[in-house]
């Protein structure tokens, strides 16, 4: 598999693919597991949506679960149900994308390959991501490798990286100020909040062989006040989200009553009908 992300010809600029880097992390992530889960290809998954899952629509819904969850939990545990109350005119994809997708580092290819590639052939002109937990992280480093494929990713409780590296950005005195350097091999989580730093506050254009030039999609971000990993949604959101774009639930944790609360209030943008490129990768130095 290639180490790199892709590239344009124009720039020649190389993007280091954040996923090699996720190797020993991974690792000490899976350490309680008893027996690694399957990764199939193509990847598993449930499909929901009123229109049925035959119907010709235009609008795709995926969401990204957390490391340990089965798709079936979502059912369970009603997230497809709200989420065709807030979406009501689209299909709903639920893949199987747990953490051996991240260990064996096709978490990206497998996304790309049987769920957003297909759903473009279909018809569909408007995709959101909704990532709870690593699914948040798998959200984020997918529009960084394939830009301009997603118009909207909403995060649930993200996992962005490890703490260390959001304490040493809040000393920094924020993102803005944080120097990152070069980051270790191993070093993912700087490699992430680095490439996010250099996408969002040095967005470059994005176009589809036409005069119109867009910036990234929107991201939405809902989190519990005491979910363990706030400190870095906090970040993230002050970083780079307005108010309206921010979902905070009080005393909630890191858990499905918390992103039930988040699905059903955080306020809804519908309007995600702007075109964006995808014609080439975000101008990003990893």
């Amino acid at each position: 598999m290639s180490r790199y992300f892709p590239i344009t010809r124009r720039s020649q600029t190389f993007v280091p693919h954040i996923l090699v880097l996720l190797g020993p992390a991974l690792l000490l992530l899976n350490s309680c597991a008893i027996l690694p889960r399957p990764t199939p290809v193509p990847v598993n998954q449930i499909t929901a949506g009123n229109p049925g899952p035959d119907a010709v629509v235009d609008e795709l819904i995926v969401i990204l679960p957390g490391r340990w969850s089965l798709i079936s939990e979502l059912k369970r545990e009603g997230m497809l149900d709200i989420a065709q109350q807030r979406w009501p005119g689209a299909r709903i994809i639920v893949p199987d994308l747990h953490l051996g997708y991240y260990k064996n580092r096709t978490i990206t290819q497998r996304l790309h390959h049987d769920i957003i590639q297909p759903a473009k052939k279909s018809g569909v002109t408007k995709i959101r991501l909704v990532g709870i937990s690593l699914g948040g992280f798998g959200a984020l480093i997918y529009d960084l490798e394939h830009p301009g494929e997603i118009d909207e990713i909403l995060l649930l409780s993200p996992f962005l990286g490890d703490p260390e590296i959001i304490d040493e950005i809040n000393d920094a005195g924020g993102l803005t100020q944080w120097q990152p350097g070069t980051p270790a091999a191993e070093d993912f989580s700087r490699q992430l909040w680095k490439s996010l730093r250099e996408r969002q506050l040095q967005p470059q254009p994005r176009h589809r062989g036409n005069p119109s030039f867009l910036h990234p999609p929107r991201i939405l971000l809902g989190c519990g006040t005491n979910d363990r990993l706030a400190p870095a949604s906090r970040l993230f959101a002050q970083s780079f989200l307005p108010p309206e774009q921010q979902q905070w639930i009080s005393a909630g944790t890191h858990d499905w009553p918390t992103w039930r609360e988040i699905l059903i209030k955080m306020p809804a943008h519908n309007d995600i009908s702007t075109p964006i490129d995808h014609s080439s990768p975000t101008n990003l130095n990893y």
